[in-house]
């Protein structure tokens, strides 16, 4: 393993360094704070930065927002608040599932883009820690066998050491910290590559979320995720592993998806607002191991987002709060060691491996197109089956599913 090795010159000194300000780090880096620990953040960008995105913020993220005093406050902003979901299947058929608007497990999200949602986040940790912006990690520093801290390239050139108890690596799907670690993994069957663009003039709009199975982008789904009352998130995403088996173009697969006989009218009079981006989606399909001797991974980092849903703040939000409040203790007293760091990943994958597993589950029937029609009819009868697709995007909490890897096809055929 490749280490740097501490400079002479003594260094800045803190309880906890987070790498990556998104909604993830910046939660755990305010969270971790809230306990009373010394905390930086570091991210490359300056804020406001966008990131590609459907920016859809399910329920899994509400309570961590409470938390952060930012749930309010995206309300007053105006950020559309999603009133429930549509689900569609190969065949079109369509079912609509109504959310409650607050107070509930089954609560109504936000449709909010990245560049101001981010922002909102990254705001409210500059207040409660030193955050640097223009800051980018290069290396992890250790002690003996044990991470004991970051160089980071600042905007003028120069590379600054800090050191800290304990390094949480939040800095996205393709982490520096979880390579400098030695645990970084990347398979093409639990990886998602998606596209998306932003749309004007999109008619039809209900306030709901739209996630549409249809067969020019199966195994994979194509999205509408409102923003207003004609603007829209747009994508499809698909396994990178189906992309290359079928040598799929995605813009090409969007732009067939927006002329499907069933939306050709919505998108008629629609206008693309900017370009179309692309990204990929680390899914918690494939364990990533996300604790080591002075370092966790929280967020995209650890490969969290959700295997069906695609959905990845709720799940990185989550494992911010974890983090900080299984380590914060232990970070401001010393040196955090491997036993420890590995608490919190115990604790991460107790709240969220059943509910990982049942998406998982329901992802690997959804390939098939015929399940699909067979799930969606049944979600219009059935409202167990309807909360349970909704579950996978507007519960507010894992709900510690039947690990049974045939849940999904037991659901169906009950």
């Amino acid at each position: 393993m490749f280490a740097l090795k501490a400079r002479a010159r003594e260094m800045e000194k803190y309880d906890a360094i987070v790498v990556g300000a998104g909604p993830a780090g910046s939660a755990c880096a305010c969270l971790l704070s809230q306990h009373g620990a010394r905390v930086l953040l570091l991210d490359k960008a300056t804020f406001p930065r966008d990131k590609v995105c459907g920016d859809a913020i399910g329920g899994k993220a509400l309570n961590v927002l409470s938390r952060l005093g930012l749930e309010g406050e995206l309300k007053k902003k105006g950020f559309l608040r999603n009133s429930g979901l549509v689900f569609s299947s190969p065949n079109g058929t369509e079912v609509e599932i109504p959310l409650a608007k607050s107070g509930s497990e089954m609560s109504s999200g936000f449709v909010c883009r990245r560049l101001e949602y981010d922002n909102i986040v990254f705001r409210r940790a500059k207040k409660a820690c030193t955050a640097l912006e223009g800051a980018e990690a290069i290396g992890l520093l250790f002690e003996g066998s044990r991470v004991s801290g970051v160089r980071a390239k600042m905007s003028d050139g120069s590379t600054r050491d800090f050191s800290a108890n304990l390094v949480v690596g939040a800095d996205g799907a393709a982490s520096l910290v979880a390579r400098k670690a030695g645990v970084f993994s990347a398979k093409a069957a639990h990886t998602c590559s998606a596209v998306r663009g932003y749309y004007s003039g999109v008619a039809g709009l209900r306030g709901n979320i739209e996630i549409h199975f249809l067969p020019e982008c199966m195994p994979g789904y194509f999205w509408i995720f409102p923003l207003s009352k004609n603007e829209a998130n747009v994508g499809v995403g698909m396994l990178l592993s189906d992309m290359l088996a079928k040598k799929a173009n995605l813009q090409d697969v969007l732009a067939a998806c927006m002329k499907n006989p069933r939306f050709g009218a919505r998108f008629s009079g629609a206008r693309l607002e900017g370009g179309v981006g692309g990204w990929s989606i680390p899914l918690a399909s494939a364990r990533r191991k996300c604790a080591g001797n002075g370092f966790v991974l929280v967020g995209d980092a650890a490969s969290l987002v959700d295997p069906f849903s695609g959905e990845g703040i709720g799940n990185g939000m989550k494992s911010a709060a974890i983090c900080a409040d299984t380590l914060a203790e232990s970070a401001k007293q010393g040196a955090v060691g491997e036993e420890k760091c590995m608490e919190y990943e115990r604790a991460l994958w107790a709240e969220i491996e059943n509910d990982i597993k049942s998406s998982y589950a329901l992802q690997r029937l959804g390939k098939l197109p015929f399940l699909l029609d067979i799930a969606i009819g049944k979600a219009k009868k059935s409202e167990k089956f309807r909360a349970q697709l909704a579950g996978m995007i507007a519960s507010r909490e894992a709900k510690k599913k039947a690990a049974d890897p045939l849940f999904a096809l037991k659901l169906l055929l009950s």
